[in-house]
């Protein structure tokens, strides 16, 4: 389904000796971002906490503390987010970041399974969404390299030359920088089947327009001391039933 990428990948020399932040336009063709995320994906998400851990931001470009709920017994009595909270926050305009959906479905995790097969990566993926006036986080940097895929709104993206030291610990700086300090790299504003490439601690930040949903790949190079074999398995397997069993 994203066989295409890998020559699109390939073909951008900046992805290897210069690591410049890239825009991809309709990178993902045949409408195939569709298959990534969708909004019954987000609501069978919101509906199942004890599966997914949850970011929020308000309409302030804060970061909303999500309370827990009693502990499950059903899953070992760990405490989840509050469903009731996170279904409420976000019907009334907060912005919805759900952390591991990487194993979501199986478009996912292909997408994935391609960028870890590309690059010496470990990947992961996180759905950023929100209807009615939806916010992001300011100027701020990520430690991993990032892909930021389309998938439905338009979101505008400010990506700058400037990166925080590799002296100072990853996120420092985030919330406390002005796009006049900054000089700006690439400005672009990205549609369904877009997608962007954001270098490691990079500047950056995201400004939705209205309703959006997008996902964020953050790719963490492989060390040296990685054990072999450590990467996920991504691969979907089957059962193997005998007849009149």
């Amino acid at each position: 389904m994203f066989d295409n990428i890998g020559q699109v990948f390939m073909n951008t020399t900046n992805l290897f000796y210069e690591d410049k932040p890239h825009f991809f336009e309709n990178l993902l063709v045949n409408e195939s971002y569709k298959s990534l995320v969708s909004w019954q994906d987000v609501e069978d998400c919101l509906n199942n906490p004890h599966f997914y851990n949850f970011e929020m931001i308000d309409q302030h470009n804060n970061k909303i503390d999500i309370p827990m709920s009693e502990k499950a017994w059903e899953f070992g009595g760990k405490l989840i987010q509050d469903k009731q909270y996170l279904f409420n926050r976000f019907n009334n305009g907060s912005t919805l970041i759900i952390m591991n959906y990487g194993f979501h479905n199986k478009p996912i995790s292909e997408l994935l399974n391609n960028l870890e097969q590309m690059f010496d990566i470990h990947a992961a993926a996180h759905v950023y969404c929100g209807m009615q006036d939806t916010k992001s986080f300011t100027i701020h940097d990520d430690y991993p390299a990032n892909f930021i895929f389309q998938v439905e709104g338009e979101t505008e993206w400010t990506l700058f030359k400037n990166r925080i030291s590799y002296l100072y610990k990853s996120g420092l700086m985030n919330g406390k920088l002005k796009e006049e300090d900054l000089e700006v790299e690439l400005k672009v504003n990205l549609k369904p089947g877009d997608a962007l490439y954001i270098p490691s601690r990079a500047y950056h930040c995201a400004k939705p327009k209205g309703e959006r949903i997008s996902v964020s790949v953050p790719c963490w190079n492989k060390l040296a001391t990685d054990r072999p074999n450590t990467s996920v398995d991504r691969n979907t397997y089957h059962i193997h039933r005998r007849n009149n069993v």
